[in-house]
């Protein structure tokens, strides 16, 4: 009896024992798969000491929160009319009074600013209340004062409510309900949503019925496979049971180490499954094709102990493959990496201690087919391997050739909106939003002075590139602190339209007297100390590869002070550094693991050649996916 028999053999002799351990941790591992929720926030990509994200997470700090919920108001006859502010009025109350919101800003309540010749006046432009004149009030607004102006549409038919979320750390724990407060409090209106926070919220449904989906669709498509090879339902519902007891043992685990699936992870139960059925089918084989002369519990020692170990390297060579992704800077993809492994390890315990305890058990023992179609195949193959090898080889450079030109087409790419199906309402109503009001994607940027930015010569910098950017076609409106001051002067010169003053005398009298004005509020321009402007632009929704295009396309545009610097902001930003992670974590991974698993087969086989032959049977299929992928688009 060979080692690994006798292994089989003390599973045998302990099996009450280690069936009321496998309960015992099972039932410890629903409680932990009980407490895994869904996150596809963008913190999940990097790490807490991350420049990027430390960098947001200050941005957050001087300006709030910058996550806005667009709700778009379409009123056919337009919406400087009576019945158009009526409706607006209505929309904007019921969105600000959402426990969560901090505000929400419309036409009817942002503050503009107006009077003549001497005098200024800072607030709303309406009351709360609808009072004769209202329209043409709101008209003349819209038409003197920029910041009133990005609230409507160039056709006035179209406006936007701006639900800022407060300023929390749990906010995306908190999402989902106050979007479905938002929605609650609005069901009555004709309203569109957009924003990040939206397609996040939606991101989140999608992923939790996504993985319930596969995961379902798996086990159906793996159930008919298995019927198709086994032959009898015992077996076929013991493999399945031993994976899915895998499985729960991930999830348990996931769950009591604090983790929330996201769009990547969701994956893993999947792979278990998948790549855990094997094990248990190469068991129950073998065990069946034993001879009849040995009693049961001999069949199972000899047909479990003689696959035993190449289940065992191939669980080990792949589970050292996932825990390659360790070395990734990107936590969900170091995530996948250890709980994939993980959960491999225990869906071959499971299957060890299972089918040795059941495999020799009347009606477990799988009905052979030994002349079938996949047996035929596989000696067909095998075949005309041994007898043309250099014809099979040609044949394999050549393919692994066209798959190398196709891996030169991949494009890196990130495009969130992209993941829910083209009729799915939150990607309706952002196509609609931008059809209807244009561009409403906010992208932040900091232009910073060490000397202060309430300067002439920066405010005015920063007013030049504005009307460069707005002259573009790809962004529809730009905002920043230059934006009160040239209404300012306006306003306190009596002219049309007005300039940033070049005097600096001028500029502190113009800044003084709108923050005397208790309805002022230029702290969301310009921080705290004095050095930090705010400026942003709204832009199309697109992918991070876009984004990044588009960031530095308006930066180039910039022609700012030599004492300033312009520094990409907000969350874009963070969204396009997602793509550069990706590349570079792959590319770390991927070496690694290629590294980890040749030694691992040398090691294992005590054979240099073996790992060499390895290479390239190894190598092919992930060259052939990758470069299907990049042929596909």
């Amino acid at each position: 009896m060979s080692r690994l028999e006798a292994l089989v053999g003390r599973i045998q002799r302990n099996g009450r024992g280690l069936v009321v351990l496998l309960c015992l941790m099972s039932v410890a591992a629903v409680v932990g798969a009980s407490r895994v929720g869904v996150d596809n926030a963008v913190d999940i990509w990097f790490p807490d000491n991350a420049p990027a994200l430390q960098a947001y997470r200050a941005f957050q700090k001087d300006f709030g929160n910058d996550e806005v919920v667009v709700i778009g108001l379409h009123v056919p006859e337009g919406v400087a009319t009576a019945p158009g502010l009526a409706e607006l009025r209505a929309v904007t109350k019921a969105a600000g009074a959402v426990e969560g919101v901090a505000k929400a800003r419309s036409l009817v309540n942002s503050s503009s600013i107006r009077g003549g010749l001497g005098t200024l006046e800072v607030g709303p432009v309406v009351g709360e209340q609808a009072a004769p004149g209202d329209a043409s009030r709101i008209r003349n607004a819209v038409a003197t004062d920029p910041l009133m102006r990005q609230l409507l549409s160039k056709d006035g038919k179209t406006t936007v409510v701006l639900a800022q979320m407060e300023a929390m750390d749990d906010i995306d724990a908190r999402r989902d309900a106050i979007l479905a407060d938002l929605r609650e409090a609005l069901r009555d209106h004709e309203v569109r949503f957009g924003g990040i926070g939206v397609i996040y919220a939606a991101l989140n449904q999608a992923s939790t019925q996504g993985a319930a989906g596969i995961m379902a669709a798996s086990y159906l498509l793996i159930l008919a496979l298995l019927w198709w090879l086994l032959g009898r339902w015992r077996p076929v519902i013991l493999t399945l049971g031993v994976v899915g007891l895998g499985a729960l043992w991930l999830l348990g685990l996931y769950g009591a180490s604090g983790r929330d699936i996201n769009m990547v992870t969701m994956v893993m139960p999947t792979l278990v499954l998948v790549i855990g059925v094997s094990d248990c089918v190469h068991m129950l084989v073998h065990t069946a094709v034993e001879g009849e002369d040995l009693d049961p519990e001999a069949r199972v020692r000899r047909g479990v102990g003689q696959v035993l170990w190449p289940c065992l390297i191939n669980t080990l060579t792949t589970s050292m493959g996932f825990l390659a992704l360790m070395a990734a800077s990107m936590p969900v993809i170091r995530d996948l990496g250890l709980f994939s492994a993980l959960g491999l390890m225990a869906a071959f315990i499971c299957a060890v201690v299972v089918c040795t305890l059941v495999a020799g058990r009347p009606g477990f023992s799988p009905r052979l087919r030994p002349s079938g179609l996949v047996q035929r195949g596989v000696d067909a193959m095998a075949a005309l391997a041994v007898g043309r090898p250099w014809r099979v080889l040609f044949v394999a450079a050549l393919v692994g050739l066209v798959a190398a030109m196709g891996v030169t087409r991949i494009v890196v790419d990130t495009y969130s909106i992209d993941f829910l199906r083209a009729d799915h309402p939150v990607r309706v109503d952002s196509d609609r939003l931008e059809a209807d009001y244009g561009p409403y994607t906010p992208l932040e940027f900091i232009v910073e002075r060490p000397l202060g930015v309430k300067d002439p010569g920066t405010l005015a910098s920063i007013a030049a590139w504005q009307a460069e950017m707005e002259a573009t076609p790809e962004v529809g409106w730009t905002r920043s602190p230059a934006d009160v001051v040239v209404r300012l002067d306006a306003v306190m010169s009596g002219q049309k339209t007005g300039r940033v003053p070049s005097d600096d005398v001028a500029l502190a009298q113009l800044l003084f007297l709108y923050e005397s004005d208790p309805e002022a509020d230029m702290g969301r321009f310009i921080d705290s100390s004095g050095t930090r402007a705010r400026v942003t632009v709204g832009v199309d929704m697109d992918s991070a590869r876009g984004f990044d295009t588009r960031i530095q396309a308006l930066s180039a545009l910039a022609n700012l002070p030599p004492d300033t610097t312009l520094t990409p902001a907000g969350y874009l930003p963070l969204y396009v550094r997602i793509m550069h992670h990706i590349v570079g974590s792959q590319l770390r991974s991927f070496g690694l693991a290629f590294a980890i698993i040749f030694v691992l087969i040398g090691v294992l086989f005590r054979s240099l050649r073996m790992a060499i032959l390895a290479i390239p049977a190894n190598l092919l299929p992930v060259l052939c996916t990758l470069g299907l992928m990049g042929l596909v688009g």
